[in-house]
């Protein structure tokens, strides 16, 4: 099953390793950050999929922070939700105003938490585009180094043109080939799942392996986000990597 890496915004108590374990056999991966610091920290070195911050907790002022993130480039598609105990109309218009995409009052059952996490994701995935051209991936499996072609891209996964059996949840060190750079771009992907040979898709008549992006290397996220934009087909949608 593959993970929602949760970035928490909190005092430590309240994310115990009994909480954690919860959080992780419903599938989400919690990374917890007590500081705006600590949390800029995992930002620039981990792939984190949705931010949710405490508006009680003293340390951090949670609007402001948002603000912060939102204003970063390449962390401002990530949602972030704000939480607190306090319901009042004013605390819910701070939360608007400083860019949050969702207000949750807690408490709150945690299954319940999550499927708001998993929403809000499935929106951010209708929204991204994904983009078709000359790309070709290499990666090891197995200890065999595999090469295929990339039928599509986006700024969170591709679609690699293959029918291995790699399991979802493996990992696979990547280079990709954007064609016209002579630079690969490095990065550490997780498979999704397989994706069925669909019109729906354009995927071709293989079908292929959904992998999300995890860690990129050096100026790999850039350089993707440049191909991106460069070649970038608003008719489509991402649907299936995430």
């Amino acid at each position: 099953m593959t993970q929602i890496v949760m970035l928490s915004v909190d005092e430590k108590t309240l994310i115990t390793d009994l909480d954690r374990a919860g959080y992780k056999k419903m599938g989400v991966l919690v990374r917890s950050a007590t500081t705006l610091e600590d949390a800029i920290r995992i930002l620039k070195n981990e792939t984190i999929d949705i931010i949710v911050m405490n508006m009680d907790h003293a340390a951090v002022d949670a609007a402001e922070a948002t603000l912060k993130i939102k204003r970063v480039k390449e962390w401002s598609s990530i949602p972030v939700v704000l939480t607190s105990v306090q319901s009042s109309s004013k605390i819910k218009q701070t939360a608007s105003k400083c860019g949050a995409d969702l207000f949750v009052e807690q408490p709150v059952p945690r299954d319940y938490f999550i499927e708001k996490l998993k929403s809000i994701l499935d929106q951010e995935t209708r929204t991204n585009q994904r983009v078709r051209g000359h790309v070709s991936l290499t990666f090891i499996w197995s200890g065999t180094s595999y090469s295929c072609d990339v039928a599509d891209l986006s700024l969170t996964g591709l679609l690699a043109s293959t029918d291995l059996p790699i399991p979802p949840g493996e990992r696979l060190e990547m280079q990709i080939n954007l064609g016209a750079s002579s630079k690969m771009v490095r990065v550490e992907g997780e498979v999704v799942r397989q994706v069925q040979p669909s019109k729906q898709f354009n995927a071709g008549n293989n079908g292929g392996l959904g992998i999300r992006f995890m860690n990129f290397k050096a100026d790999g996220r850039e350089r993707i986000e440049s191909w991106v934009a460069r070649t970038s087909d608003t008719t489509n949608k991402l649907a299936y990597y995430l």
